[in-house]
């Protein structure tokens, strides 16, 4: 944890964020763009802040290689790509 972020009040107290937030978003709103997704799941509005967007974009990608949930290429305003989960059949 870097100094900005002790700072910033954001120390260890601070709940740790995970890709299963991702999925569990991805169940109630499927077809998300990035930004959708980390503004209504962690609050980080990337065009707002200064702070590096590099954390949450690697939580987006592990989900992507764990195979939690995929994207697809789309044009959705300035987002080049949109993230959805395939719905169980239970």
């Amino acid at each position: 944890m870097g100094y900005s972020t002790m700072v910033l009040g954001m120390g260890f107290d601070q709940p740790r964020n995970s890709v299963n937030q991702v999925v569990e978003y991805l169940k109630k709103n499927n077809f998300q763009t990035e930004s959708e997704i980390q503004e209504n799941v962690w609050g980080y509005y990337r065009n707002e802040t200064w702070l590096s967007n590099k954390k949450f974009a690697d939580l987006l990608r592990r989900g992507l290689a764990k195979g939690l949930y995929y994207r697809v290429k789309h044009r959705k305003g300035r987002s080049q790509y949109v993230y959805f989960i395939i719905p169980e059949n239970n």
